[in-house]
């Protein structure tokens, strides 16, 4: 997935609000993008994604108020994990989950869930 399909993906959903586009970056063999997503519920999506040959990193920080709700990221911090360096914080810092790699369009079905269920 690249940044454009990140973006087109934010555009098109139905829980995101707002889009503000911090940095875009999309050169030859390199892409980046930082943004944030207001969604509904109050909750905002901080994006890092960077891209290119043959390297990946992400960050996808969701957040109501100041309280952190989850983040993904690939940071290598978690050598011990089965899934590294993918992993998920999960309501602090400290409270670190194994994790698959997301992409935008799974941290968007994880948030409609939990909107789903605080109605």
């Amino acid at each position: 997935m690249n940044v454009q399909e990140i973006l087109d993906t934010l555009s098109s959903s139905d829980i995101v609000e707002e889009i503000a586009v911090i940095v875009l970056v999309q050169e030859p063999g390199r892409q980046a993008l930082r943004a944030t997503a207001s969604l509904k519920g109050g909750y905002v999506l901080h994006i890092n994604e960077a891209l290119g040959r043959g390297f990946r990193r992400y960050s996808y920080h969701v957040q109501k108020g100041e309280q952190m709700v989850r983040r993904w990221d690939n940071a290598p911090h978690w050598p011990d994990m089965k899934t590294f360096p993918h992993h998920l914080h999960l309501g602090s810092e400290k409270n670190v989950l194994e994790s698959r790699e997301v992409i935008v369009e799974d941290v968007l079905d994880e948030m409609k869930t939990i909107l789903s269920h605080s109605r």
